[in-house]
């Protein structure tokens, strides 16, 4: 899963702390969960080896703490991956084919979209929606809301962000001015 926002600044100056996207998660329900507040951009989510950050995260968890997937599972803790990890494996390299980046138009002015990664247990089943999205006080980044990643089809989140980017030309201009 994924919040799914844009701004106008660098993406890299975007990280949540602990509290924040403790705040973000709590807004649709969910307690037990590997996160980060690290924003990387879309064209980044797979780094150089093919890795894609939710399998980066997960590999972390597990190879440092086995036993923490077994309390994400059964609902008991949280797991807070660091800024310095995501920025160090993602933002450097393009791994997406160009023509399927090119397939789906992600212009949004001056603004860039964004995910901010999280996982959850697959038996997880209701992941609550923002019912509205949150908008950073200076304007400079908003959150529209959460998307799923799929490793069997990871085209699909392109396709949801381009969706997301109609929308905002569309209905929510004022998002972008």
């Amino acid at each position: 899963m994924c919040f799914a926002g844009i701004s106008k600044h660098s993406i890299n100056e975007i990280d949540l702390n602990e509290e924040q996207i403790a705040g973000l998660l709590s807004m649709i329900d969910l307690s037990s969960v590997i996160s980060s507040g690290t924003a990387i951009e879309l064209q980044h989510l797979i780094n150089e080896q093919g890795t894609t950050a939710w399998a980066a995260m997960y590999a972390l968890v597990i190879a440092n703490d086995k036993e923490a997937l077994n309390l994400i599972a059964n609902g008991k803790t949280r797991i807070h991956i660091p800024a310095n990890f995501i920025r160090s494996v993602f933002g450097n390299h393009i791994n997406w084919p160009a023509a399927i980046l090119e397939k789906y138009d992600l212009t949004l002015g001056e603004y860039r979209p964004f995910a901010i990664p999280f996982l959850v247990h697959k038996s997880v089943t209701n992941i609550g929606a923002l019912s509205q999205s949150l908008k950073a006080p200076d304007g400079s980044l908003e959150i529209f809301g959460v998307y799923e990643f799929l490793d069997t089809d990871p085209e699909g989140l392109l396709k949801e962000y381009a969706e997301l980017a109609t929308f905002i030309k569309e209905e929510r201009e004022d998002a972008i001015q």
